[in-house]
């Protein structure tokens, strides 16, 4: 989807009998702007750009719209601010993206069309002469009135005025900066002011959405990748921080397309303190009998970024640590005796109130891992016109991965219902809604409120961990295992609730598995053995099962066997690492001949 830019100009947004309006034809070339203003001009123009950057509708700001010779031009700021107006709302309304940014022009020309100046450029009037002074341009008096309405909306000057004359008033009524109309270079700072201050969605659909909070947000990911320092994503479980650290790394490939940089991913909460300094910072070889050598995630991320995901659950030991690689760039491997330098970037992300002193997290630390910006990701309640086209998304990645399933359509009714949940774990809450009815209803074609099951006040999920949920990375609670465990010993059956919890075994088990999974994904990432050919890691499933069972005598059939114990009721839904464990763990400890007559779902 191209941006929808508002030129608001009285050379290129006039009218006259005649026709088209060959300057108006011009600039778009220049630019390779699509005219689709739908006004005498546009329709006159047979020009057609092949490869547009822009679509864009022109205003005049004056009237009459159409001025022909004997006519008395008028600056009028209504017309514009109507136009905006429109263009702003519906779209909003729609889930539409709205005026990507707004180019103004300083001066324009009043008075009347006389039949010279008609002559010398249709439709345009001879000008007064207060039209040409700096201290009362037109221009300068719709910015202040469409900064002071519209105060998000990006407005940049396009015009032939000398930029000296208005910098610093442009500057100070709102303007983000400045185009010379007649610059060769102008495609090319159009370019980088729409991707730099622009209020354009992720064109890779990566983070769906068209709401103002959404493409806010995009813009201050796209203004941080632009350079290298640290930033932190804050905002609720669930809003799509993890995916808002990969739009900010793929972005900063945009600007460097001639060197990929690598991109690597952890949560916090698997940096133990016993752990964390052989993943961080790896092993020198030969550091004990029988140690490998590791590339640690520090040196695996050079040159490239490092995303440290809910980094309130580190412990001191690790904040240290962490800390110390940011002040000094360079760390030591374990075993090692000299420092080695490093250039990474580190992403951060939290839903937690980081400045709580219960919390015990380092100042220092937070305002190192802040010192790029922090970037706010609003709550999907904020954001309820993303709905539609998250629900699109999530319902045909369902479709797609629960075999046999069907296309279908979502009707209006879902969409009412969707949008009238305040959606307590946000985006992910919403994706695992969705999941879980296309899954529960695999052979219909329309999305109906009877299939919806929606998520109660202060839980994920009214209906419980979808399929999806054993490949996502992203399902987490700020709670640690002897909080679940303690919960779990005190649960009650109460026979007053026997409704509730009749006929749910299944569903219970299926839970547990689910929960056991995780556990294990957890271990696998803590324990991978990472090189320089294979930075992601290698999976070892022995090292897991040992760091989860705390027992170091077990040995490497044991820890097979316990993969397949703890994977077997979920092996036709596992992906990535889980779906590799299995893998392994079935290589050495195959199955007998009468387990592996599974009956075929």
């Amino acid at each position: 989807m191209l941006p929808v830019l508002l030129v608001i100009d009285d050379l290129f947004g006039r009218n006259f009998r005649g026709g088209g309006n060959p300057d108006r034809e011009n600039l778009c070339a220049h630019f390779l702007w699509k005219d689709v203003t739908e006004d005498a001009a546009s329709v006159a123009s047979r020009q057609k750009i092949l490869k547009p950057t822009a679509e864009v509708v022109f205003c005049r700001g004056q009237l009459p719209a159409v001025s022909d010779a004997g006519m008395v031009v008028e600056n009028d700021l209504q017309v514009a601010l109507e136009l905006l107006r429109k263009g702003w709302t519906e779209s909003l309304a729609k889930g539409l993206p709205p005026w990507a940014m707004v180019l103004l022009d300083l001066c324009f020309y009043t008075g009347l069309v006389t039949e010279e100046s008609n002559h010398r450029t249709p439709g345009m009037p001879e000008g007064r002469p207060g039209d040409d002074d700096p201290r009362s341009y037109f221009g300068l008096t719709l910015l202040d009135a469409i900064h002071r309405e519209f105060p998000e909306l990006p407005i940049m000057i396009l015009s032939s005025k000398p930029r000296e004359e208005v910098s610093l008033e442009f500057s100070r009524r709102g303007a983000l900066g400045f185009i010379d109309r007649s610059d060769l270079r102008g495609p090319e700072l159009f370019e980088e002011a729409i991707w730099q201050h622009g209020l354009i969605p992720d064109p890779t659909g990566g983070i769906a959405g068209n709401s103002l909070p959404t493409l806010l947000a995009l813009r201050e990911a796209r203004r941080a990748a632009r350079h290298r320092e640290n930033i932190l994503i804050r905002g609720e479980r669930g809003s799509g921080k993890e995916l808002l650290a990969n739009y900010i790394h793929k972005a900063g490939l945009h600007l460097e397309v001639e060197k990929e940089r690598s991109f690597l991913m952890v949560n916090s909460a698997v940096f133990t303190p016993n752990l964390f300094a052989s993943e961080l910072f790896g092993i020198e070889p030969k550091t004990a009998t029988g140690v490998d050598g590791k590339i640690g995630l520090i040196e695996a991320a050079e040159g490239g970024a490092l995303f440290l995901d809910e980094i309130a659950d580190m412990s001191a030991e690790v904040q240290a640590a962490v800390l110390r690689v940011l002040q000094e760039k360079q760390f030591t491997p374990v075993g090692g005796r000299k420092p080695k330098k490093v250039d990474v970037r580190f992403l951060s992300a939290t839903n937690a109130d980081l400045e709580d002193e219960k919390r015990s997290f380092r100042p220092d630390l937070l305002d190192r891992l802040r010192i790029g910006g922090t970037i706010w990701l609003p709550p999907l309640r904020e954001r309820k016109s993303d709905i539609l086209l998250l629900a699109e998304k999530f319902v045909h990645e369902a479709e797609s991965d629960r075999k046999g399933a069907m296309r279908r359509e979502i009707t209006p009714e879902v969409l009412v219902l969707l949008n009238s949940s305040d959606w307590p774990g946000n985006v992910r809450d919403l994706r695992s809604c969705l999941f879980d009815a296309v899954n529960r209803h695999p052979d219909v074609e329309h999305l109906v409120p009877d299939h919806i099951r929606l998520p109660s006040a202060g839980k994920s999920t009214a209906s419980g961990p979808t399929k999806n949920e054993v490949s996502a990375t992203d399902r987490r609670h700020s709670f640690g295992i002897a909080a679940l465990l303690d919960f779990e010993v005190n649960i009650a059956f109460e026979q007053q609730d026997i409704g509730q919890w009749s006929s749910r075994l299944a569903d219970v088990q299926d839970a547990h598995s689910r929960l056991l999974a995780r556990y294990l994904r957890a271990a696998l990432e803590a324990t991978k053995r990472r090189t320089s050919e294979r930075p992601e890691g290698l999976i070892q499933i022995h090292p897991a099962i040992k760091l989860i069972t705390g027992d170091t005598s077990l040995t490497a059939s044991k820890a097979a066997d316990t993969i397949k114990r703890l994977l077997g009721p979920l092996e036709y839904e596992l992906e990535g690492d889980l779906q590799e464990a299995l893998a392994i763990a079935v290589r050495l400890r195959p199955r007998s001949s009468k387990t592996s007559l599974k009956k075929v779902r």
